[in-house]
């Protein structure tokens, strides 16, 4: 054997189809599935409409609410209707700026009908002092087969059973009652009893009123020795003189509660007598003294029922004071 002869490549078997078969089938599926890693992964056709549209769907809820708020931000209010019923002793309160005094034992039911103030008397008897009504809806009070249409005065209305009576003390009301229509003005009374009639009653005298001396703000009211002179002094006068009593009991209240004070006060102001007027001022002007959100109301149904009367004057000055503040939390 020659040393220098060199050997050539292994040889190498071919080979057979099954083998490469084999090794193809391998190779492509490798390619196959590094295809698979690299290539994004897209989403079915609903999920990217629904990934689309969601931002579309976000600006019509805002839209939907932002609407829905201003509609019912710019609706007129509807009124639930509030039933009041007096017990043994009057009771007043305020609807809107219609201050309202109950006579004892007295059934009211207040609601609003397209913005207008409407009361429904069931039984008893009630003082309405309404203030001038301008553009807006007149009250109305309804008492049986009356109704009775009011743009701005002060006025009473009693009912028993289907028996109806209408008082006017300031200005004017109409009353429709079964088809006709009568105007009843101030001094003058109707009656379901004799519809087709009005009568006149006699005015009482402002000049006899007695005069209930303001107090300063924040600090309680007192009735100094002119108001108790010139409020009349009759011996005779046994509620005259119960009236004036109460009102003194009242101004040493003020100081120790000034709601209850109110409350008596406005009680008081139900009576005829002469110490009426100077308790429905006392009761304005607290609570004009205590920022209370009836002190308009009070300070209208004083200047309403007593236009003449010994506080009118001061009624005024407070009204243009409140006026002139800035609103505010009351």
């Amino acid at each position: 054997m020659k040393h220098d002869e060199r050997l050539g490549p292994p040889g190498i078997d071919p080979l057979s189809d099954a083998a490469w078969t084999r090794i193809e089938r391998g190779l492509w599926s490798r390619v196959d599935a590094d295809v698979a890693v690299s290539a994004p992964v897209r989403s079915p056709a609903w999920r990217r409409w629904r990934i689309a549209l969601a931002p579309l769907a976000l600006v019509a809820t805002v839209v939907i609410i932002v609407g829905a708020f201003r509609w019912s931000s710019e609706r007129p209010p509807v009124g639930e209707p509030s039933r009041v019923v007096s017990g043994a002793s009057p009771s007043a309160i305020s609807f809107g700026d219609v201050h309202i005094e109950l006579d004892p034992d007295t059934a009211l039911v207040m609601t609003h009908e397209a913005g207008q103030p409407i009361a429904s008397l069931e039984r008893g008897a009630v003082w309405f002092t309404v203030a001038p009504r301008g553009d807006r809806p007149p009250v109305l009070v309804r008492a049986g087969d009356a109704t009775v249409r009011v743009i701005g005065t002060r006025f009473r209305v009693a009912r028993s059973d289907e028996h109806v009576g209408v008082a006017v003390a300031h200005g004017v009301v109409d009353i429709a009652y079964r088809g006709d229509t009568h105007a009843v003005a101030a001094s003058q009374r109707w009656s379901s009893d004799t519809p087709s009639e009005v009568e006149t009653e006699a005015a009482a005298r402002p000049s006899a009123l007695p005069v209930a001396t303001p107090a300063s703000s924040g600090s309680a009211a007192a009735v100094g020795p002119a108001a108790v002179a010139s409020a009349p002094r009759h011996a005779a006068d046994a509620a005259v003189d119960r009236d004036h009593a109460e009102y003194d009991r009242l101004t040493a209240l003020e100081a120790q509660s000034s709601e209850l004070a109110i409350a008596g006060y406005l009680a008081l102001s139900h009576t005829t007598g002469p110490w009426a007027g100077p308790a429905l001022f006392a009761a304005a002007r607290l609570a004009t003294d205590r920022g209370d959100r009836r002190a308009a109301t009070l300070l209208n149904a004083y200047l309403q029922r007593f236009p003449e009367g010994a506080n009118a004057a001061d009624a005024r000055t407070l009204r243009s004071r409140l006026a002139a503040e800035p609103p505010g939390p009351r």
